[in-house]
């Protein structure tokens, strides 16, 4: 027994940090238009996308309209210098084209001054990182009685994360009254996760010096698929009185209806010792773990926003609270055994390795955003805000690995223009995001490898940077042509 809790730590030393989403709620805004303005435009009509920021806003759309948007492509980039050890640079520099929206709203018949119907599909999430890189090393390692002189040490690490999320919106308003709308929405999400990370490394002793040991290695090998289908729902309100507008949208916290997944799983020590006391042996833990049942937790949000139009300028502000998320697990790996051979005894620790947990911090991100209208058919917009990351870290922290692991607020910056045709718009634009963190932790490390920390070496903290440029498209067909300008 002893030695089976022996072996449980060194696995769980060598188990991932897990990086498995993007650590956000507002990565993307949703509609052109509305991510220029920075998502601050939440009291007033912007476009048909209104369905999703606040439904009673669609009140004040003057004709029914359908809006297509896509953000046209992104260059994002992150770097973590020396992430891996001295020399050895984490690194991702990824293209994207995202996928786009199409939303509409409508007037109900002979009662379009009394009601509206919304309707959207669009990406809340697209998220793709890959990390890849080597480092070589000549150290003492390993004693000198079984590999004499310096040995050879080779580290490999491979990161592949990619997250997609779909939504679909329904939505319908009503007036209340002179000076009220409000609203309410449905959101159905199918959320796509997948995951791989692989660690391994090498000591290699010299053959000329004649070692008793050729070789000691580890590797973990971990990678995952999970699927969810989760419903959000939508309260909103809209107060308008001249040239104020006030807005208030509550989002309830989602509810799972469906979910799936699997997990492969393997982690192999061979020749290692990692105290003297012990004999040097090869180790190995391997499962496979299908049909599982993950969770995934959106909080409870309200949002408050207000905007005031002057003769040729709109200025708006929002700010969104988000609520916290109490410690979860995301994935149970349940009664599974993982080291081999397979006993009862190792069935009990197999959660040590496997479980897969979730805590979200409360916070608030804001928004602040200008509209310039130059005439009747051009405008240009502007905006900035905050996208802070939500995970909260527990201490002292739990078995098994958090998830996710994205610590880095974010902030974007947002320029383009509006150009009004009969019956339709164009939006054009750019994003600018920027993110940072000085005390990021290196996931492992090719510095200080040596038995008692099977090969991963000694992790240090440093800088890391995530830079994005986007830019924005999108095109707004009227059913009619808006008889003034919004």
């Amino acid at each position: 027994m002893k030695r089976l809790v022996l072996l449980t730590g060194c696995f769980c030393a060598l188990c991932p940090s897990l990086y498995s989403q993007d650590n956000h709620y507002e990565s993307l805004q949703l509609g052109s238009k509305n991510a220029l303005l920075s998502g601050a435009a939440l009291s007033h009509w912007v476009d048909p996308t209104a369905v999703v920021h606040n439904a009673a806003t669609m009140m004040d759309a003057k004709e029914a309209g359908i809006a297509f948007n896509s953000t046209t492509g992104g260059f994002d980039k992150i770097r973590f210098d020396n992430g891996l050890g001295e020399g050895v640079d984490i690194k991702t520099s990824d293209f994207q084209l995202y996928p786009g929206l199409i939303a509409a709203d409508l007037p109900l018949f002979k009662q379009a001054d009394k009601y509206r119907l919304g309707i959207a599909i669009f990406a809340r999430v697209s998220d793709r990182t890959r990390f890849t890189n080597r480092g070589t090393r000549t150290d003492n390692i390993i004693n000198d009685v079984e590999m004499p002189g310096s040995e050879t040490y080779i580290g490999q690490y491979t990161l592949d994360i990619d997250v997609r999320e779909t939504t679909a919106a329904m939505g319908w308003a009503t007036r209340l009254s002179e000076h009220w709308s409000a609203g309410v929405t449905a959101m159905a999400l199918i959320r796509n996760q997948r995951y791989r990370e692989n660690f391994n490394a090498n000591a290699i002793a010299d053959p000329a010096l004649s070692p008793t040991v050729d070789v000691v290695s580890s590797e973990s090998d971990i990678s995952m698929k999970l699927n969810y289908i989760l419903l959000q729902m939508k309260g909103s309100l809209a107060w308008k009185n001249g040239p104020w507008n006030l807005g208030f949208v509550l989002t309830a916290p989602s509810m799972k209806l469906y979910s799936g997944g699997d997990m492969l799983a393997q982690i192999e020590l061979t020749n290692i010792r990692p105290i003297d006391s012990l004999n040097r042996r090869s180790y190995f833990a391997s499962t496979y773990l299908e049909k599982l049942k993950p969770k995934f937790k959106y909080p409870i949000s309200l949002s408050v926003g207000v905007s005031r139009s002057f003769e040729n300028v709109v200025l708006s502000a929002a700010g969104t609270f988000y609520g916290n998320i109490d410690r979860y697990l995301v994935v149970d790996p349940g009664d599974a055994s993982f080291l081999q051979p397979p006993t009862e005894n190792n069935i009990i620790y197999t959660q040590r390795f496997l479980e897969v947990w979730a805590s979200n911090r409360p916070l608030v991100n804001s928004s602040i955003s200008a509209e310039w209208m130059l005439n009747p058919r051009t405008s240009l917009m502007g905006g900035l805000r905050t996208d802070l990351h939500y995970a909260e870290f527990i201490e002292p922290i739990p078995l098994g690995f958090q998830l996710p692991k994205k610590i880095w607020n974010r902030y974007h910056f947002n320029v383009g223009a509006s150009l009004n045709g009969k019956r339709s718009r164009w939006i054009f634009g750019v994003q600018y995001s920027h993110g940072q963190a000085d005390d990021y932790l290196q996931p492992y490390s090719f510095d200080g490898a040596a038995e008692n920390n099977l090969l991963q070496g000694v992790r240090s903290k440093g800088n890391i940077r995530a830079n994005g440029l986007t830019g924005i498209v999108s095109f707004l067909f009227y059913v009619n042509r808006p008889t003034e300008e919004n």
